[in-house]
């Protein structure tokens, strides 16, 4: 079987991650990703954090699996007719230059479209319009002024970049979205588009969430958060869910920094009673969670914490006339 995306050409501009992850996505699907490099370096990544002396680095493989690729010196008149023919064969453009270098190279969206009407050409930048348009990004910049920083880490604790890189891939999934709409379109209009994704843009709609809670904020605190006071903006509040039912992380013996428990949500809160836990999938659903701070979210609910002591291996809750119970395992295991 023939996969989604064969017949269809990319030409990777991209360098380092944003822009590279959305063009190996679509080489999965089945595009031929052609990634230009420049000559004698290539994309900066293959010597970056290098591990095998001689090879490329495992953050270049990573993001560049499934393409071919060939360097083009774009300053020279030479490199440039050559990137104009492959514009010319190509379907799709992806490139994640600082802000405004193809332009200076000549290489502006009115001329790909005078070399190819039904090309795509699709970027990503650091800022949409506005006074940052011309600013550069990275992944913690993108965290930071995106918004997803200011609502992971502890409540007193500083602002915290989460290890995901939702800046950089995150972005280059949102962008492979775009791409794909246009090449939908295109069917139809026989004609290119412009895509563009911003990677702060990216970032703040991933904290859509967050922004559920903020506008909840301003009726009231937020129960399912562990904290005991609320301002004007969401708190960071460590490894709780927030999504209206316990969720963190909770040690357990033998102790250690990787020794966590993995909780079964009760049937309690599923409305199932202790004889039909299996049957609504109870033992099942594995998630973290956080004993004492459950039955804060939960004011029903009455814990019994003694799982937290090496002799027991269950935490037993309580709400109204139907009971749950929280496996308490050594180890998280994958769901």
């Amino acid at each position: 079987m023939s996969k989604a995306l064969e017949g269809v050409r990319i030409l990777d501009l991209g360098h380092v991650q944003a822009a590279p992850t959305a063009t190996q996505l679509l080489a999965w699907m089945g595009a031929e990703v052609i990634k230009v490099e420049m000559p004698g370096r290539g994309d900066i990544t293959r010597g970056q954090l290098r591990d095998v002396k001689g090879a490329d680095s495992l953050y270049f493989t990573m993001l560049n699996s499934n393409k071919r690729s060939i360097t083009i010196n774009l300053k020279a008149a030479g490199g440039k007719k050559i990137l104009e023919e492959l514009v010319r064969r190509c379907d799709v453009v992806v490139e994640n230059f600082g802000p405004g270098v193809l332009d200076r190279q000549g290489f502006t969206w009115a001329r790909f479209q005078e070399l190819n009407p039904r090309i795509i050409y699709a970027s990503i930048k650091g800022f949409g319009p506005g006074r940052y348009a011309d600013f550069k990004a990275y992944e913690n910049v993108a965290q930071c002024m995106g918004g997803a920083s200011s609502t992971t880490g502890w409540e007193d604790g500083p602002p915290t970049v989460t290890g995901a890189q939702i800046g950089d891939s995150g972005t280059g999934v949102h962008l492979v979205a775009g791409i794909l709409a246009a090449l939908f379109q295109r069917e139809k209009t026989g004609r290119g588009q412009r895509v563009q994704v911003a990677m702060t843009d990216a970032v703040l709609n991933l904290c859509r969430v967050k922004m559920r809670d903020q506008q909840r904020l301003a009726h009231g605190p937020l129960l399912e958060y562990p904290s005991k006071e609320f301002g004007d903006t969401v708190p960071r509040a460590g490894n709780a869910s927030g999504g209206g039912q316990p969720g963190s992380a909770l040690r357990c013996a033998p102790g250690g920094p990787e020794r966590l428990c993995l909780c079964h949500h009760p049937a309690a809160l599923l409305g199932a009673a202790d004889e039909d836990h299996r049957a609504a999938g109870a033992d099942h659903r594995p998630g973290f969670c956080d004993a004492r701070g459950a039955a804060a979210a939960h004011p029903g609910m009455l814990l019994d914490h003694r799982a937290l002591d090496a002799d027991q291996d269950q935490v037993r809750c309580h709400g109204g006339a139907q009971r749950g119970r929280y496996s308490v395992r050594p180890d998280p295991v994958d769901e």
